[in-house]
Parts: C-alpha cells; sequence; structure tokens
C-alpha cells in the first residue's frame, strides 16, 4: 500500500531504457520529464544535483546567480524534476559572501524542454535571509515553501559548532526531522575551491536526531572537467529510507545550502580579484 496516496507515480510517466545506471544524468538533452515531482520523489532512492556552469562569471569575475538541475534516480532510470534558479541583485551578489547574501530560489517543474512552457510552473520557493553571522548569532537558513509562499514545507539550518559542520533539517512544524553533519578533516572541505580539493568527494551524513544513527547522504562529487574552471559544483543525494517526500524536498534544499556555505565561498571571489590583478582581504573559513 502507498503511505502516500495524493502522492502516486504518474501515469503518463516515459520510462528511460533499463540498462542506463540509476546514477546517471542522461548526456543528451532528451531528458525524461514528469508531470508529478512530488509523486516521482515518493518513488526516488535519491537525486542528483548538478550546477549550471557560469562562463561569463569567470571571464569577469561579476558573480551571476546560480542555477541547479535536479534528477530523480530510480531503478528505472533518471528523470528531470526540478530547475532551480537564484533572484538577487548584482550588489547583494558582488558585495558580500555568499553566507550572508540574501535570495529567493525560484523551484521550477520542468515539464518540457522548451523554456518558454516552464516559466509559470514555480513550483516551491526557496528563500534565503540576509544574515550577517557572528558565532551563534544570526545563523544561516534556507525556508522552503510551495505555492508562492502559502505552505510551509520547513526549514534548513547552519547550526554553530566548533569542528565539524553541522545542519538541522526541520518540517513545517519546527520539529526536527534530520541532523547533517560532516568530518571537518576532509580535503574537499579544508581546500573547498583548489585543485586538490575538488579531486575529492565530500560526505555529509544524514543523521537520525535521536539516536544520531545514519540514514543517508549528501556528497558534494569530485569535479569534473567543467567544474575544474569554473564555480560548478555536483550534489549526489541518497535519502533515508523511510523519508516522506516532503522530507525529501527538504534534503534536496539543504544541498543548495550547503554549497553556497561551504563551495561557493569567499575564496572564490577572492580568485577572482587575484586574476584581475587586485588585492583585497582573505577570510578565514568558520563553521
Amino acid at each position: 500500500m502507498n503511505p502516500y496516496p495524493n502522492y502516486g507515480p504518474p501515469s503518463n510517466m516515459t520510462i528511460q531504457p533499463p540498462n542506463m545506471p540509476p546514477n546517471m544524468i542522461p548526456q543528451t538533452v532528451q531528458y525524461v520529464y514528469v508531470q508529478d515531482p512530488m509523486g516521482e520523489l515518493a518513488n526516488c532512492t535519491g537525486v542528483l544535483i548538478k550546477q549550471e556552469p557560469e562562463f561569463f562569471e569567470q571571464m569577469t569575475g561579476c558573480e551571476t546567480p546560480n542555477r541547479y538541475h535536479v534528477f530523480g534516480q530510480t531503478h528505472q532510470g533518471s528523470k528531470y524534476l526540478f530547475k532551480c534558479k537564484e533572484k538577487s541583485g548584482w550588489c547583494m551578489r558582488n558585495c558580500f559572501t555568499s553566507k550572508q547574501r540574501e535570495f529567493d530560489m525560484d523551484i521550477i517543474h520542468v515539464t518540457s524542454p522548451n523554456p518558454m512552457e516552464n516559466y509559470s510552473k514555480c513550483f516551491a520557493n526557496a528563500y534565503k535571509p540576509f544574515r550577517c553571522t557572528i558565532w551563534c548569532i544570526c545563523r544561516p537558513e534556507l525556508i522552503i515553501s510551495l505555492n508562492d509562499g502559502n505552505i510551509k514545507v520547513g526549514t534548513v539550518t547552519h547550526a554553530c559548532t566548533f569542528c565539524n559542520p553541522e545542519f538541522e533539517i526541520l518540517d513545517g512544524n519546527d520539529q526536527i526531522k534530520y541532523i547533517v553533519s560532516a568530518s571537518c578533516c576532509q580535503a574537499g572541505l579544508i581546500f573547498p575551491n583548489s585543485l586538490c580539493g575538488k579531486c575529492y568527494d565530500v560526505t555529509f551524513e544524514i543523521m537520525n536526531p535521536g539516536t544520531r544513527e545514519v540514514v543517508g547522504h549528501i556528497i558534494r562529487k569530485s569535479a569534473e572537467l567543467e567544474e575544474m574552471v569554473t564555480d560548478a559544483d555536483s550534489y549526489q543525494v541518497n535519502f533515508p529510507q523511510n523519508a516522506s517526500p516532503y522530507d525529501k524536498f527538504l534534503i534536496i534544499a539543504l544541498g543548495l545550502l550547503i554549497d553556497y556555505q561551504y563551495f561557493e565561498t569567499d575564496s572564490k571571489s577572492e580568485e577572482k580579484r587575484r586574476r584581475r590583478g587586485g588585492g583585497g582581504r582573505t577570510y578565514r573559513r568558520r563553521y
């Protein structure tokens, strides 16, 4: 019996060829689209979050809005679920760090390869308020809602810790569903945007808040060639076995917040300033 009767598999779903591994992204533009993304999430064992490379940003040094593509993974193949588009001002992106900056992110349910047909299909919104964090004060958070803010799905927050980075996933009633933590001794966290650091996976463990039992993972994947020369990153998300579609949606949102907190960092801006021949202050990383 399906525990989520309102989120059953879409009846007109197109099936990928059975010989395609579940963790592969379709390499052509002929993606497999779905009509019910939450229904698809109910059947997904994981997702792949792929950030879109911003070559204009690398050439000019001006920070541009981030864009991400989310692919659901089932035993039948990969299916295109969402496109995430950041909306923020130029000053907010270029005058403040990625940890501080405020933005709205439209999470668009993509049903067609024609972008004109998807503009009005904003499925959900993720809002990150401006935060000037000082240790435990004003910690970064991402608030996720459906239907233009009418239905709050939950919140993901960056907790204050001294060593290992830690996040909390809260449902719509502000109850903690999962704790996500990573070891600070991973090379990809110590040197997140260097060529050396990009060669290593960074693993964040999804844990039960009561028992601290590991039930899933968010993994920043080692970089491919285009990711070596751009700010783009890829994240493999393995969902907890008993997670609801809403829980999975919040875990996807946490993958986006992790990117802003650790892999879209001041060092990228510092690198761009050095390429332009400028100086600038280097900021110490704090968890």
